[in-house]
């Protein structure tokens, strides 16, 4: 399975996503991930403090990674287009999976629907093109936004796992979401 990040695009009227690229970095971005109330439920970014060069390398792993996707989410008619990102990790070819997980670090954006409308357009781009099966994202068990969000796209939970990441001083529950593609072509099984 060949994805070619150059070409990617995915739009709506109102929002589009596409691969993300270094020259996609802004200030509103960096700041956003160094903020409590936007990486509450960010474990591996809320314990380092977030650089321009430590994005960087991030965007550049997701570029060069034959198995993850980093999209930017950006709003049309928007001065500042740049409101998040939606990472697709662990595509996997052979069972056909994949995990996904959504950051509006501009809480600008928050509660005006981009994420839902993100997260079904890569559902599709994962299920309609790459031909993918399960499609699971994992949230903590007290995020009621994700919770909402991903109910609202099409997720449905599948199971939990007590006390398995830390969130500051204590651990807390997980709760996974899945889709499943219900036109998946089950004679590439064979």
């Amino acid at each position: 399975m060949k994805i070619n990040k150059q070409t990617l695009l995915f739009e709506n009227n109102i929002i589009y996503l596409r691969p993300l690229f270094v020259s996609d970095i802004t200030d509103e971005y960096i700041s956003g991930l160094n903020d409590p109330e936007v990486n509450k439920y960010l474990a591996n970014v809320k314990y380092n403090v977030q650089t321009r060069e430590s994005v960087e390398t991030f965007i550049l792993s997701n570029m060069k990674s034959k198995s993850d996707i980093l999209f930017g989410i950006f709003i049309k008619d928007d001065p500042r287009p740049f409101a998040g990102t939606l990472r697709v990790s662990g595509i996997d070819s052979f069972h056909y999976t994949a995990s996904i997980g959504i950051c509006l670090f501009a809480k600008r954006a928050w509660k005006k629907g981009y994420a839902v409308q993100a997260v079904q357009m890569v559902k599709d781009y994962l299920f309609e093109v790459l031909g993918l099966h399960y499609i699971e994202a994992g949230v903590y068990g007290k995020n009621t936004n994700s919770i909402n969000l991903f109910s609202s796209a099409g997720f449905r939970e599948w199971y939990r796992v007590k006390d398995k990441y830390r969130n500051s001083d204590s651990f807390e529950k997980i709760i996974y979401f899945a889709a499943i593609n219900p036109l998946f072509d089950m004679s590439l099984l064979k």
